[in-house]
């Protein structure tokens, strides 16, 4: 059974934020992870 879930990578906005070494924000890029949906499919187990 797979149940949707928040993205541990970009926590479920979809998108993350791209910086420098000063910390200043240089570009957004959709998350890999989550394919910029936000939610994430996680199996969950079934006990026997």
């Amino acid at each position: 059974m797979k149940q949707k879930r928040d993205c541990h990578h970009c926590e479920g906005k979809g998108y993350i934020k791209i910086r420098d070494c000063t910390g200043e924000i240089q570009r957004e890029e959709t998350c890999v992870f989550c394919r910029g949906n936000g939610k994430i499919f996680e199996k969950k187990e079934v006990k026997k």
